[in-house]
């Protein structure tokens, strides 16, 4: 008589729990990278908010042409902005173009600047920060001195 083989009942429980653990892992690792693919792009549109912030501020002149520096917006509004320090404590729950029109599609990311003195080797300068931040990425914060030249 021949003897026949197969798997036994034992044989086929420990292959379905060695493939259950090994699916499981893959799948977890999948997932992860899925939910971590959109951070890139989050983080590259908060750069690019920032930096629009930061070029508008530094086109702006140094000292208030008009009347006498306050350190803050002096009655104007965005629009109106003609210095560096009007844009100081500017904080907003969503990104506002220069106009101050609120951008729908970007209604998630939150804009914050702070414009202080400084001094930088013997000259007179304003330290700006544009801190841009969204519920899914680290805040993005970019400083930038702007002198009296």
């Amino acid at each position: 008589m021949r003897r026949q083989s197969a798997f036994t009942l034992i044989e086929i429980i420990i292959t379905i729990v060695v493939v259950g653990i090994a699916a499981t892992a893959l799948l977890s690792v999948f997932a992860s990278m899925v939910r971590g693919s959109v951070d890139p792009m989050i983080q590259q549109q908060a750069t690019t908010i920032a930096e629009a912030y930061m070029e508008e501020i530094m086109l702006r002149a140094y000292d208030d042409p008009q009347v006498a520096e306050s350190g803050g917006a002096e009655g104007e509004t965005r629009p109106t902005y003609d210095d560096v320090q009007d844009y100081n404590s500017l904080g907003t729950t969503q990104v506002r173009d220069q106009n101050n029109n609120p951008i729908a599609a970007l209604s998630d990311y939150q804009v914050t600047v702070t414009v202080s003195g400084a001094v930088l080797n013997t000259v007179n300068a304003m330290q700006i920060d544009v801190s841009v931040s969204h519920p899914a990425i680290d805040t993005i914060v970019l400083s930038a001195f702007r002198t009296d030249y």
